[in-house]
């Protein structure tokens, strides 16, 4: 068993995170596991599922996906009605945590999104298909032949999904691993 301290300082942030073991692992140091988007802290969620993060920040998507990265995280996802009810649990507790209200109404980007043409909605950079049924604020998902990509928040205190250009106003963001 090996026990190593990570200290990484980047972009205006410092993880300290203690690792184990680095079984399994290609790389050696801490600046090679986040390069190669490696989990910096493997240690995982104790109590099962995903841990997330809503950065202090607001973005537009593609700087939050890249954020995310950054820290060794990706992009939320929300695959299926478990992952939306843990999610919830999340943001709840950190509107519990701020003591404030206002935090309810923040939308927050998630990984959905239409960036590949006539593929439909996909999660965060990859090929992997939204298959939830979301619940679009308006009612009606967008349809899959606009002609501009969107992407896709969700507002804090109804988990509702609206879709809009990536490139729009900085929204907060959530990040999961």
């Amino acid at each position: 068993m090996q026990i190593s301290n990570i200290f990484v300082s980047s972009i205006g942030i410092t993880l300290v995170c203690l690792i184990v073991s680095t079984h399994g692992y290609r790389a050696t140091t801490a600046h090679e596991m986040i390069t190669q988007n490696l989990c910096v802290c493997p240690c995982g969620n104790p109590r099962g599922g995903k841990l997330y993060t809503t950065p202090n920040l607001r973005l537009n998507w593609f700087d939050a996906v890249s954020y995310c990265s950054s820290i060794g995280m990706s992009i939320a996802t929300i695959k299926d009605t478990n992952e939306r009810q843990l999610l919830q649990l999340h943001l709840d507790g950190d509107r519990r945590l701020t003591r404030s209200q206002k935090r309810s109404k923040i939308p927050y980007w998630i990984g959905a999104n239409s960036l590949i043409a006539g593929q439909g909605l996909r999660w965060g950079l990859t090929d992997q298909e939204v298959k939830e049924s979301a619940e679009w604020a308006d009612g009606v998902a967008p349809a899959n032949n606009r002609v501009e990509p969107f992407c896709v928040y969700i507002q804090g205190s109804t988990m509702s999904w609206v879709a809009t250009s990536c490139d729009d106003e900085p929204r907060q963001f959530i990040c999961e691993y």
